[in-house]
Order: C-alpha cells, then sequence, then structure tokens
C-alpha cells in the first residue's frame, strides 16, 4: 500500500515567500499552509500581507523592496525568529511603470525584481545553508519576450520602457 500522501509533523516545513501578500505568492501560502507548512508572509502593504497571514495561520513579515534597508531588517527579522528555514521563494516583484531610481540609487524594477531577492538571500544564506534548505526564483516568460538586456546599462538609462526593465529583472 502506497503511504498517504498527507504532511505529517516530521514533514513540516517553515517556508518563506516573498510578494505573499497577493497573486501567485498568496495563493502559494494558500496551498503550504493547507499542507501543514509553517508559512512567513512577506509582502509590501501591511493591511494585505497580514491578512494573508492571518488566513493561513502564518506570520506576517512587512518589507517594501525597494528600500534595501527594509530588505536588511526583514533578514534579521526572519532570522530571529526561525532558526531554520526550509525553503526561501523569492517571489516579490512586478512591472513598475516609469523609469526611476529608489533611495539606494538602482532602477527599481531591477532592485525589486532582482537585487532585493539576492540580498536576502545573501543575508540568510547561513541559515539556509544550515537547513539545507532550496531557494526558489519566480521569473516569467518576460525574460524570453521582453528583455533586451544590456551589461553597460543595467540601470537602463538608455531605451528604457517598463516592459524592457521587467523583462530584464
Amino acid at each position: 500500500m502506497a503511504p498517504h500522501l498527507e504532511e505529517t509533523w516530521m514533514d513540516r516545513k517553515t517556508v518563506v515567500i516573498t510578494g505573499a501578500s497577493d497573486g501567485i505568492g498568496a495563493a502559494a501560502a494558500r496551498e503550504l499552509a493547507e499542507h501543514g507548512h509553517e508559512v512567513a508572509v512577506v509582502g509590501r502593504s501591511r493591511e494585505k500581507t497580514e491578512a494573508v497571514a492571518a488566513e493561513v495561520g502564518g506570520t506576517p513579515f512587512v518589507a517594501d523592496f525597494a528600500r534595501l534597508t527594509e530588505v536588511r531588517a526583514l533578514a534579521h527579522a526572519l532570522g530571529a525568529q526561525y532558526p531554520r528555514i526550509d525553503v526561501l521563494a523569492n517571489n516579490a516583484g512586478g512591472v513598475l511603470g516609469t523609469r526611476r531610481l529608489t533611495e539606494d540609487g538602482f532602477e527599481a524594477t531591477f532592485q525589486v525584481n532582482h537585487l532585493a531577492g539576492y540580498l536576502l538571500t545573501r543575508l540568510l544564506l547561513p541559515t539556509l545553508t544550515a537547513s539545507r534548505a532550496s531557494v526558489v526564483q519566480t521569473s516569467s516568460l518576460a525574460s524570453r519576450v521582453m528583455a533586451r538586456y544590456d551589461p553597460d546599462d543595467l540601470q537602463l538609462e538608455r531605451g528604457y520602457s517598463e516592459r524592457r526593465a521587467y523583462g530584464n529583472a
């Protein structure tokens, strides 16, 4: 007889999902919680993040990835809350519209969709390594359809479009 597919307490994982206050991230949080996993719900909007966390019985963490100081604070808070993280799902991102630089000096779409998740992963690396964690990076087909990547113009100072910025990031 095949083993039962439901998770047991020994299979319970701690999963951190960024961009979990809406869309794919919220759907993933719901699905993972339904299977008994502990979910850290990370989002930019306090109201939406707390609502999803309450719905799934998870813990809310609020951070705006357009501010790397908030990403650093998030990493600190996650590290303090979770001595073990089994999965980090870097899902935060979106199409941000017109070109603007963040307070950190980076083009906003590039920072939010790429740099912030990279920084969070690097800051959590000791915990992730000790936990033998998986890191999942959400992406889309936009990189194949919309990107015109120029390593000499990461900030898209030349030829900016929101589609190109999203595809490149």
